[in-house]
């Protein structure tokens, strides 16, 4: 109850349903009761022939227990139908409430959990716990009250007979759990490791496919995977099979049981022969609905511990990640400038002792195009993501014309990396947008001078999918569909990150062209370690050890940076 408790203080919204499901788990074991006992009136009548009245009638009696029955059948399939309807909405709360942390989160807190593991959470915990737990609660909840009702039935009509039987239960029941729970506790907690390790290598060869095939090493990332995923059946097949044992223990159990309450009762009623036969009826019928009910009482009380160590770690990552407290998402509300952005003494470290950015100042004046170079881990990108708001400064204040920042810049943000979705040109460029129009679509590719291209080679224009399996398109042109939807938002700035650093120098110069045409509509924020992308820049920054060594034109920094100078030549620019 403890776990059950804190489970419903991080997910509420469901909690009150889980208690009106546990009301309708009593009445079908109502329902039952009532199928169980009216079988002892019935043999009774029927043995003594009794029809004075017709609700007294073997008759009547029968009528009704089949009507009970019918009647308690289709409130179970009404009752299966709101459970299904019911886990399937705490499923999809508890992935809302994890999503939105990961989106809402600031991007220094979410991008330290991996890939692999938020989709271990989502596909993998979250989909447990609504299964092993919450589903497994429910069924218990029907199964107890079953089990519980009729054997208090039982207990007022044949009290030592069902006594006797019960203790002989308790204690099979208690040994069965003594073995089974320690066994599934231990095997869960293998299962969720070997789960985390079987979506982590399956990310590592099928993200990083290109480099896999281009280093020729499938043999070893097929191996691991065939690892992982052999480690990964082995300890579920385990935990299946600990979980589908014990209806197999329970039938000979409940056999033994029978003839132990059938043995007690004869012993009291073997001089009325009537009441002995009525009495058998009862036990039989009462066996022939505990019997299945103890075997699933079994099975969940057997699911419910080996889910315990994934509830578990749900629920301390919802306490880490704080889901009670989850910020509000953004709405695409930006704060918009008409001359400049400063940086005033801006520092930053991704952790406390270690600073990245140390007392930045800059001042970025509007339509300006900035390059940003500097050796690896010098603080470019720290610095972008710094000025695109998804860092926030340790110290220091970033200015907006002249007043303090409050709201998110808007950005247009184009990373090496581009991804394309299997679908239109078009829906890739409006991308994470909420309308599409088809006159800005066409605005963004002629912007990213991609839209010829497409006129001239795909029939079907900017509605052509060439993005089958990612592919369709060459590296440069995907680059340029990254600039087309990042202009699409018609954003204040585009920042671009190393963006041209995979392309050979014909479509790098081919891009820098677009750049020199954007500059003066847009303000261009570009790192680059292959200074020819930023050689047009107004000014570069030079960035040494989180700091800004100096800033100037690129032939005038040449010549007052030696370490500037130094990387010119190593890239044979002159």
């Amino acid at each position: 109850m403890k776990t059950l408790s804190k489970f419903f203080k991080y997910f509420p919204d469901n909690k009150n349903s889980f208690k009106k499901y546990s009301v309708f788990s009593f009445l079908v074991g109502i329902t039952e009761l009532f199928g169980v006992a009216l079988t002892y009136p019935f043999v009774i009548n029927l043995l003594q022939n009794r029809t004075s009245k017709f609700i007294y009638s073997p008759i009547f009696i029968g009528i009704a227990i089949i009507l009970l029955f019918i009647l308690k059948n289709v409130f179970m399939i009404f009752y299966t139908f709101l459970q299904t309807q019911y886990t399937k909405s705490i499923d999809a709360e508890l992935k809302l409430k994890f999503m939105k942390y990961f989106l809402a989160s600031d991007y220094q807190i979410s991008s330290k959990v991996s890939f692999a593991e938020k989709s271990n959470i989502l596909n993998y915990y979250i989909p447990n716990v609504i299964n092993n737990y919450i589903l497994r609660l429910l069924n218990l909840n029907v199964n107890l009250f079953i089990f519980v009702l009729i054997l208090t039935f039982l207990v007022i009509k044949f009290p030592l007979a069902t006594i006797i039987t019960t203790l002989f239960a308790a204690i099979l029941l208690a040994s069965q759990n003594a073995y089974f729970k320690p066994k599934l506790l231990s095997i869960s907690s293998s299962l969720k490791e070997k789960s985390y390790e079987y979506n982590q290598t399956s990310n590592e060869a099928l993200i990083n496919i290109k480099g896999v095939k281009a280093s020729n090493n499938e043999k070893h990332f097929y191996n691991n995977y065939k690892n992982a995923i052999l480690n990964f059946n082995n300890s579920y097949q385990e935990s299946t099979f600990l979980n589908l044992i014990p209806p197999y223990i329970t039938e000979p159990l409940i056999i033994i049981l029978l003839f132990i309450l059938l043995a007690v009762i004869s012993l009291q009623n073997y001089a009325e022969p009537q009441k002995l036969m009525a009495s058998f009826a009862v036990i039989v019928s009462a066996i022939f609905r505990l019997a299945p009910t103890l075997s699933r009482i079994q099975v969940n009380l057997n699911g419910l511990s080996s889910s315990m160590p994934i509830v578990k770690t749900l629920l301390e990552l919802a306490e880490e990640y704080d889901l009670m407290n989850i910020s509000p998402l953004k709405d695409s509300d930006f704060m918009h400038f008409n001359d400049n952005i400063r940086l005033e003494n801006v520092s930053f470290g991704y952790k406390p002792d270690k600073t990245i950015l140390k007392n930045i100042n800059l001042k970025i004046k509007k339509g300006e195009f900035i390059g940003i170079a500097g050796l690896s881990g010098a603080g470019k990108t720290t610095l972008a993501d710094i000025i695109a708001g998804l860092l926030r400064p340790d110290s220091g204040k970033i200015v907006v014309d002249n007043s303090l920042l409050t709201k998110p810049l808007s950005i247009g943000y184009i990373t090496q990396e581009f991804s394309t979705i299997s679908a239109s040109i078009r829906e890739n460029v409006a991308y994470g947008a909420e309308y599409i129009d088809d006159t800005n679509i066409i605005n963004a590719l002629k912007q990213a001078q991609l839209y010829d291209f497409i006129q001239e080679n795909y029939k079907e224009g900017i509605y052509a999918n060439p993005f089958v399996d990612s592919t369709g398109f060459s590296q440069g042109q995907k680059q340029r569909l990254a600039i087309a939807r990042a202009l699409y938002l018609n954003p204040d700035i585009l920042i671009l990150d190393e963006a041209t650093s995979s392309l050979d120098l014909k479509t790098e110069d081919e891009l820098s062209n677009i750049l020199e045409k954007l500059k003066g509509e847009k303000t261009i924020i570009a790192i680059a370690h292959r200074l020819s992308t930023i050689k047009n820049a107004d000014r570069i920054i030079f960035m040494q050890n989180g700091a800004i060594k100096d800033i100037a034109p690129f032939n005038e920094l040449v010549d007052i940076n030696k370490d500037f100078e130094e990387l010119v030549k190593l890239g044979s620019l002159n």
